[in-house]
């Protein structure tokens, strides 16, 4: 009897592992990656989704986002004030004394780009940042932000413009469902030799879902005539665009047209003070083209109340009644105002600026505490928009700004692509040398909280996987 029980036990675990066996199959072949051979010969299969037939592209998109195709974006924008130490990370420290200020930096741009009051990694991560230094290399900045959102992301694209600088990082299994990023410079008044006032868009589609990034930093200023120029620099964002190419060609060329055929000048007699090297002028809205519009900056909303007035209300973290003499709030509250058609999450955090850096979370007395940096969004009824998160990350020093962040939730849509398909493309360099650098920080513990011991590197493989 007991070999025929131990028969039957054996027989159970086969026929368990089988099943088990069966069932990974046939979730492999659910997950639609594989491609049958009569699908092959139809030919109707190119990179990723685009060209292909309804059923297929549908399939596609089911199958990276199971939970109802539900996207997740988090986008930061960051005043760096020029921080001299942020980014210096081409060196490897030895010593646990000269890795500290490191492991310190790592530590804050962890709070900023993998905050611990998200559950999971966005899908898309967004770095708008403004002053930064012009005396590093920006490959420098991409090399840090690769090394602490991890080897799950990689750079798709990246603009710099002067001081500023947009970043956008993309779950690497989704670089073969994205057209050719397309982007644009829309420059603000000089001052001084460097340019350091603009706006930097990018725009793609993702799936048979269009995007547009942008990151400002749009002109100081107290008073009417600070207010002014915001409003100009708003303006000449929205309208100045070049890009997406193909909603510019369809819309915004024949309008130029035939503006130039009722006056030829009418550009320069319209050009303002706060908008130079701009495309000829045009009352077209370019952030309609888009699904999903996500606009971050320092864009200087001024509050209109006094240093003292607005301390008291943070000593009970009234923020709400700060906010009541915000200059973006008070102008939305029109309905035709320039503002009305970008949407902002409630704010419950303290004014962003201007803190003083010699002493901790102090405001500077000769300036008033506002909320100049901002994430503003712009969706369609048909395509909505629903922010999750919006923060600022008061922990962080290395600026007399904080850095903010949003988390938004958006549902794609499926169907073929109308532009060009970017065929996997990213930054290589930059993803090859994030990861060397996280690969030697982690084997000298260095970014690793709460565990100073050395760990050590992994062996080198000859085998590479792309996932």
């Amino acid at each position: 009897m007991k070999p025929l029980r131990k028969r039957n036990q054996l027989m159970k675990i086969h026929n368990i592992y089988r099943r088990s066996s069966v069932s990974i199959i046939q979730a492999l072949v659910n997950t639609s990656h594989l491609l049958s051979t009569n699908d092959a010969r139809k030919r109707n299969f190119l990179v990723g989704t685009a060209r292909q037939l309804p059923e297929t592209t549908a399939n596609d998109i089911n199958s990276y986002f199971p939970n109802g195709r539900a996207l997740t974006i988090m986008m930061v924008t960051w005043n760096t004030g020029e921080a001299s130490k942020l980014y210096e990370q081409n060196y490897t420290p030895t010593a646990r004394q000269t890795a500290q200020p490191k492991e310190r930096m790592l530590d804050d741009m962890s709070d900023i780009l993998l905050p611990t009051f998200i559950d999971y990694v966005s899908d898309l991560i967004i770095v708008g940042t403004q002053e930064m230094s012009v005396a590093k290399k920006r490959i420098d900045w991409e090399i840090l932000l690769q090394e602490v959102i991890g080897p799950t992301h990689v750079l798709f694209h990246s603009i710099h413009f002067g001081t500023l600088s947009l970043c956008i990082f993309l779950r690497r299994d989704l670089i073969w469902f994205c057209t050719e990023p397309e982007e644009d410079i829309i420059k603000f008044r000089a001052v001084g030799p460097v340019r350091t006032k603009g706006s930097l868009a990018i725009t793609f589609n993702l799936f048979g879902s269009s995007f547009m990034f942008i990151n400002s930093h749009f002109e100081a200023g107290h008073g009417g005539e600070g207010c002014i120029n915001r409003r100009s620099n708003f303006y000449n964002t929205t309208t100045k665009l070049s890009i997406p190419h193909e909603f510019i060609q369809r819309t915004v060329m024949p309008a130029k047209r035939i503006t130039a055929l009722v006056a030829t000048n009418i550009s320069q007699n319209l050009e303002t003070s706060s908008s130079i090297e701009s495309n000829a002028y045009t009352n077209t809205d370019i952030t309609k083209s888009c699904d999903f519009v996500l606009w971050a900056g320092d864009m200087n909303f001024r509050i209109n109340m006094t240093h003292e007035e607005v301390l008291d209300q943070c000593k009970e973290k009234n923020y709400h009644a700060i906010l009541l003499k915000d200059e973006f709030r008070l102008a939305h509250k029109n309905t035709d105002d320039l503002y009305t058609h970008f949407k902002e999450a409630d704010i419950d955090f303290p004014p962003t600026y201007k803190y003083d850096l010699r002493y901790d979370d102090t405001y500077a007395k000769h300036r008033t505490p506002s909320y100049t940096d901002r994430i503003l969004y712009r969706d369609k009824p048909t395509s909505p928009i629903e922010c999750t998160q919006y923060k600022s990350v008061e922990g962080v020093k290395h600026s007399d700004h904080k850095p903010v962040l949003a988390h938004f939730r958006v549902k794609l849509k499926p169907g073929s692509h109308t532009g060009n398909l970017s065929y996997g493309k990213f930054n290589h360099e930059v993803y090859k040398r994030g990861c060397k650098q996280r690969e030697r920080h982690h084997s000298l513990g260095v970014g690793l909280r709460h565990n100073g011991k050395r760990r050590t590197a992994m062996p080198r493989s000859s085998v590479c996987v792309l996932q």
